[in-house]
């Protein structure tokens, strides 16, 4: 009975020791609220192009969100325990940071041409191969009929002697 007691010891020393590697301790949550409008905003650290709450710097002296990305969720959690809509907490984070806090481009004003462009400059570009290709179908058949002139013929001598010199050249 006394190994039995010795290994139950064992084990749950062993258990209580790895328990902050499985729970991390004072892990701070975010409601899924504050999370959604995370990702719709940019982390404004400045060393990584993530969205607020998908913030993770690995390989570095930590791996997980920064400290300025916490303090964007804690703020937009902030703004949600005030009761304001997501729209709202948004315009605040344009007010204190510009425009460029968000992590997509807005779909208006001038900011509607990253949007728009790149269908534009695909569409232009198709009409552009086919106009070149259509140029090029059409101006093949006219310079291959006009440039067949008639051949003048070969003297007979000058073909022997060239078969001859063929002849020679292989021989070899």
């Amino acid at each position: 009975m006394t190994k039995n007691r010795a290994l139950s010891r064992t084990l749950v020393l062993l258990g209580l020791a790895t328990l902050p590697l499985i729970v991390p301790v004072g892990a701070q949550q975010f409601s899924e609220r504050a999370k959604k409008i995370g990702f719709q905003l940019k982390c404004m650290c400045g060393s990584c192009s993530m969205t607020a709450a998908g913030c993770s710097h690995p390989g570095g002296d930590f791996s997980g969100p920064c400290p300025t990305a916490k303090g964007m969720l804690q703020e937009a959690e902030q703004h949600i325990a005030k009761g304001e809509t997501d729209e709202r907490v948004m315009q605040a984070f344009v007010q204190e940071f510009g425009t460029t806090v968000y992590a997509e481009p807005p779909k208006s004003g001038f900011s509607l041409v990253a949007w728009v462009m790149p269908t534009v400059y695909l569409v232009l570009g198709a009409l552009v191969v086919i106009f070149v290709i259509s140029r090029w179908v059409k101006k093949n058949p006219s310079e291959t009929t006009a440039s067949t002139v008639p051949a003048r013929p070969i003297a007979p001598e000058l073909l022997e002697r060239a078969k001859k010199l063929a002849e020679r050249a292989t021989e070899d």
